[in-house]
């Protein structure tokens, strides 16, 4: 046997060596898609709700200006991307970054904030399925103010533009990455240009700036101003993606970005409908292609509009297959098939079922909704659930990882939660209209983790007690009981400690073991990648425990990493795999209960084979069956 030679599995290093502007630049196309594509529909729907009386108008622009600024520059760039495991962000970056008590709880009060942050996980798929409906919508929408007879041409070219969007993510995103940036940086300059146009026609409008005008809007319009909160929220949806997609340029280039070209242009853009409403009150149909002086403006303004709804749906898509890979290695679910589309880029994957899953989905959302209008009612719950978790797991991670003392996170904690209330109580209210829609989705989601993560704790727990000790698996072999015989066996096995199913049943069935035998075991890593050199533990000459430490942001490759470590070539290429091929009864008399065991089956039934996941060579596999009852 070939010793190991220390190396851990991945690179652990996220070095980001492009120069500063490139970073600015790609981080303007990824990070920013989402919230850039906003003012297309977040001032209409938010003065479809508030009407647009002058008086009105100033408020509103004001509660917009300050949601920006509350939200995106206070809340996430100053302080949530702070909370970076490794560089990596995003809610399970958060809960990687919790105490092991959270993420392994014993006390009702820490599986609550386990399922709290798993609630708003949920929620950023419904906001993944759900983005791109309505960005390209609103873009298509833009069409009835050339001939209000293509009003009707609006779902049917949705259709098609979301329909070839998701047929090519199997070819991978660098070709299209490669435009991200250039698209939105015009995209940015135009709307700013736009606003900057329409401000001069009515300057009045910037005293919107002062917080006093959404006070006195509050204060003139009580409980309605809440239901306002509502479309509100929707200037400030892809902030999570901030967060989010961090780990892609770092948390300098997105910071620059949104101060120097994001931030204004879209303060810029706000403003502008605002003044354009405050002359041409008849705009509020559709404000922000209202914008444009002439018909060949508007034209180029709703091809650009499409060209940035297609590249906020692209970054949204590519953050749920990232999010699924990251919640795979976290044990939170299933095995999904997972396609490397660049040798060169880790982080490009594709994930076949989540693909077509939020593809079916946002199709059939355009069709079932018909509007950019109604799907907004969808989409804001998502947005403001998602928020109002990240605050509660940031806090904790600063109170008890950080150690902050409470009067440095206290004040910070209210003023974020107070927004956060509010805009979910104001979500709240569109729940019948269409906000049960990301509840359902994530309700779904949440569903499969926990099962998923309960299934595995009891399988876990039943192998641990049912199964044979490594003291009698010794033990036969030295007494002559189990025969050796010539070859190696690599099994592997979760948990490390426990026999696996496969080479108990290899003994009991064959009483032998191949001469040289490899217990493998994959453990999860609470970092993006993991720096933990592979273990290798030679408990007798003839077996030997291996285990290797893999980041939720990780793909392993089981034969590479043994041919690195533990293996020369020739003898991995000569050993044969053993797996264990579990079959569950779903009986009562199992401490998971029958139909939780049943839903846990179909699960497992479903995920992707470890021949598969991990890469193993399917000629040399060979499969045991197991029946357990959890």
């Amino acid at each position: 046997m070939s010793k190991p030679n220390g190396k851990s599995v991945e690179d652990a290093s996220h070095p980001h060596k492009a120069s500063t502007s490139a970073l600015v630049l790609g981080a303007t196309g990824v990070v920013f898609g989402d919230i850039g594509t906003s003012p297309i529909y977040a001032m209409k729907q938010t003065f479809l709700i508030s009407g647009s009386e002058p008086d009105q108008i100033y408020g509103i622009a004001s509660m917009i200006f300050w949601a920006l600024m509350l939200v995106v520059s206070l809340k996430y760039l100053s302080f949530v991307m702070r909370a970076d495991n490794k560089g990596e962000g995003g809610m399970l970056a958060l809960l990687s970054l919790m105490p092991d008590t959270i993420r392994s709880p014993r006390s009702r009060k820490n599986l609550a904030v386990l399922i709290l942050v798993l609630i708003g996980t949920s929620l950023l798929f419904g906001d993944g399925v759900l983005t791109p409906a309505i960005s390209v919508l609103s873009a298509t929408e833009g069409l009835a103010l050339l001939n209000p007879d293509l009003d009707v041409v609006a779902v049917p070219a949705t259709v098609v533009i979301l329909a070839i969007l998701f047929s090519i993510q199997s070819r991978g995103t660098n070709t299209i990455g490669k435009v991200f940036g250039p698209v939105t940086f015009v995209w940015f300059a135009l709307i700013g240009g736009l606003g900057i146009y329409r401000i001069i026609e009515h300057p009045d409008v910037l005293v919107a700036l002062s917080p006093t005008y959404a006070i006195q809007y509050f204060a003139s319009h009580g409980l309605h101003s809440i239901f306002v909160l509502a479309a509100v929220i929707l200037v400030v949806t892809g902030a999570e993606a901030l967060y989010t997609d961090m780990g892609h340029f770092g948390a300098r280039p997105i910071r620059i970005a949104w101060v120097f070209i994001v931030g204004p242009a879209l303060v810029l853009c706000y403003l502008g409908q605002a003044a354009l409403l405050m002359n041409e009150p008849s705009a509020i149909a559709n404000p922000f292609f209202a914008l444009a002086p002439n018909k060949p403006m508007t034209v180029l303004l709703i091809v650009v509009a499409t060209a940035a709804t297609i590249v906020a749906s692209q970054a949204l898509i590519t953050g749920v297959f990232s999010l699924s890979r990251q919640a795979v290695q976290l044990g939170l679910f299933p095995r999904l098939t997972i396609r490397h589309t660049n040798a060169d880029q880790e982080g490009q994957i594709y994930v076949p079922i989540a693909n077509w899953l939020v593809g079916f989905s946002s199709i059939a959302l355009v069709i079932a909704f018909k509007s950019s209008s109604a799907l907004a009612s969808a989409y804001v719950l998502a947005i403001a659930g998602t928020m109002a978790v990240t605050t509660v797991a940031f806090t904790i991670v600063a109170r008890q990882v950080w150690k902050w003392p409470l009067w440095k996170i206290a004040p910070l904690a209210s003023i974020f939660l107070v927004v956060d209330i509010a805009f979910l109580i104001g979500t709240a209210s569109r729940f019948l209209d269409g906000g049960w829609v990301p509840v359902v989705l994530g309700a779904l989601i949440l569903s499969v983790m926990l099962i998923w993560r309960a299934g595995n704790r009891a399988l876990n727990k039943k192998m641990r007690d049912s199964s044979r000790t490594w003291q009698e698996i010794y033990a036969g072999c030295e007494s002559g009981e189990i025969a050796m015989v010539p070859g190696i066996g690599i099994f592997m096995a979760s948990p490390a400690e426990v026999v696996p199913a496969a080479l108990i049943s290899h003994v009991t069935i064959m009483h032998s073991l191949p001469e040289s035998v490899y217990v493998v075991t994959i453990k999860s890593d609470t970092q993006p990648v993991s720096t933990t050199p592979v273990l290798i533990d030679h408990v007798t000459d003839r077996l030997c425990q291996v285990t290797i430490f893999a980041g939720y942001m990780e793909t392993v490759n089981v034969p590479n990493i043994l041919q690195r470590n533990a293996l020369s070539s020739e003898e991995e290429n000569s050993a044969t795999y053993y797996l264990s091929e579990r079959h569950f009864l779903a009986s009562d008399g199992g401490s998971l209960g029958k139909r939780t065991e049943t839903l846990f089956e179909i699960l497992h039934r479903n995920a992707v084979s470890p021949t598969q996941f991990y890469g193993l060579p399917y000629g040399r596999v060979i499969t045991i069956g197991t029946r357990i009852d959890l």
